[in-house]
């Protein structure tokens, strides 16, 4: 890599450039596209690895998926391919089957193998060693990641599996455990948190801004009334998250930017929901919201609003009934909540309470081990035949946590769930013990991310997105760490230094934590 930064170095990427332009036919992305590879590893191997994470997670938030068909296929921006190339596998965009790994997979091992070199060093890049303020979220993403292990060789053991799908199985799992041990490794500092939640917000920023301007412009598939979504489902989540960690900051904090996020970040979230069009966004912000409500303490404020719900609630409720058979569009949010709950109303709830019925079937029938991964769950009552469009449907149902139970029974999903229960019990804890304003906020934004995880899990495919591996898990590694150094959690000494300078004897590092 030293070469990289000599003269040398320079004369053979600009020379490589060139080739590349003069080869691409003037095209300019591709000319740079080398040197902006070359350029972004050289930096992520001198700078502290939380810069990496948060750049990486911004573009992961925001770039398009095509697995996702963005805005129904309708529509791609000049950077479609770029997301393209780090979001799928490389195959996909290149002519070769060889390329089984996305650009993504490749920026993350080359950020474990910086992480890894820099622990073993003894570098002093990322700051002081944070052994002592990890928490035991660790110990919970190494069961998960056995539990994966484990449903995946149960499920080769038993024959007749399908490899490939069971491949497919694992890697929805086992990229957020591996993700919460380089956040962990990467975040010393509460600073750190803290940026992480202007990227999130920024992003979601972005894709509602997005969302709108898509809405407004571009025109429906054929055959179709209108857009079914304008960016893509993962963002229902990333909208959620945005919304509950300025909700707990503005809760928290006074004074500062309250006008600019009341008057103009909630609002533009909530437009980017509405004009993305998906109805698990307001199942999703629901819950976020009612956790962060739940758990801040009673104020003038909030029980204002408590006796304004009450008195309202006769009103609400004769609404709800007013409307629930009704077609008018005055009552279009009772005619949303109804399609989120009532088959009979909506064809898509209708597919899902189907799928939800025979994953219950085939728990049933494997209630402790499950059927292993490789094997899809039982048709008992047979839906339409969808393979030609989305061939891992049995493999990976909609329903991610009941697929999780089918597949993995008590055992493995006992083992692939404990790592959010314990992230949410942690980040609870934290939250009571915090003295801080900023270590509040934190520790509220952690429990609520997860909260529109579990939503987005049962709801829709919300295991193994991207979206959801980058908010979760540095929800549940700051969580952890908040967990000890407010006293939520009890620390423990890090370990004697590897390398003590010439004539002194190495002292163990204690850090302390506040009470």
């Amino acid at each position: 890599m030293k070469r990289l930064a000599s003269p040398t170095g320079i004369l053979l990427l600009v020379g490589f450039t060139v080739t590349c332009l003069v080869v691409g036919d003037g095209d300019w992305i591709v000319a740079v596209t080398p040197a902006l590879i070359l350029g972004g590893l050289y930096a992520a191997w001198k700078v502290p690895l939380r810069w990496s994470l948060l750049v990486t997670t911004f573009l992961a938030l925001t770039l398009e998926n095509p697995s996702d068909q963005p805005a129904c296929g309708q529509w791609k921006s000049p950077f479609y391919e770029i997301g393209a190339s780090l979001l799928v596998h490389l195959n996909v965009t290149l002519p070769n089957k060889a390329l089984v790994f996305s650009g993504l997979d490749v920026i993350l091992a080359f950020l474990f193998v910086t992480a890894a070199v820099r622990y073993l060093t003894s570098s002093r890049i990322d700051g002081r060693d944070g052994a002592g303020t990890a928490g035991p979220i660790g110990l919970f993403a190494g069961v998960s990641l056995a539990g994966a292990v484990w449903m995946w060789a149960y499920g080769m053991a038993r024959g007749d599996a399908d490899v490939a799908s069971s491949l497919w199985q694992v890697q929805r799992v086992a990229y957020l455990p591996l993700l919460v041990f380089l956040f962990q490794l990467a975040f010393r500092s509460p600073g750190d948190a803290t940026a992480l939640g202007k990227v999130i917000v920024g992003a979601a920023c972005l894709k509602a801004t997005l969302a709108i301007y898509i809405r407004a412009t571009v025109a429906p598939p054929p055959g179709e009334a209108t857009l079914l979504y304008a960016t893509t489902h993962a963002d229902s989540m990333l909208f959620g998250v945005a919304f509950c960690s300025i909700l707990s900051l503005l809760i928290h904090r006074r004074g500062g930017k309250r006008l600019v996020l009341v008057a103009g970040v909630l609002p533009l979230l909530l437009a980017g929901m509405m004009a993305n069009g998906r109805r698990l966004a307001w199942v999703e912000l629901a819950a976020g919201v009612a956790t962060v409500v739940a758990l801040t303490p009673w104020s003038s404020a909030k029980r204002t609003a408590a006796r304004a719900a009450i008195a309202c609630s006769p009103l609400l409720l004769a609404y709800g009934v007013l409307g629930w058979g009704s077609g008018s569009a005055l009552f279009e949010p009772v005619h949303t909540l109804r399609s989120v709950v009532d088959g009979k109303a909506d064809p898509s709830t209708l597919w899902r309470d189907l799928e939800n019925y025979d994953l219950f079937y085939t728990l049933r029938h494997n209630p402790i081990l499950g059927t292993g991964y490789g094997h899809g769950y039982v048709e008992l009552v047979s839906l339409p035949d969808v393979s030609s469009a989305y061939a891992l449907e049995r493999f990976l149902p909609h329903n991610s946590i009941l697929g999780l139970w089918a597949f993995g029974g008590l055992v493995g999903f006992t083992a692939l769930w404990a790592m959010l229960v314990v992230g949410i019990f942690l980040a609870a804890r934290a939250y009571r013990h915090a003295v801080t304003v900023d270590d509040r906020t934190v520790a509220l934004t952690a429990v609520s991310v997860l909260v529109v995880y579990l939503v987005y899990c049962y709801g829709d495919l919300g295991l193994g997105t991207w979206t959801s591996v980058f908010t979760v898990a540095p929800a549940l590694a700051i969580a952890s760490k908040l967990a000890v150094t407010t006293g939520a959690w009890p620390a423990r000494a890090a370990p004697v230094r590897r390398h003590a300078p010439p004539g002194r004897a190495a002292e163990p590092e204690v850090c302390h934590s506040r009470g």
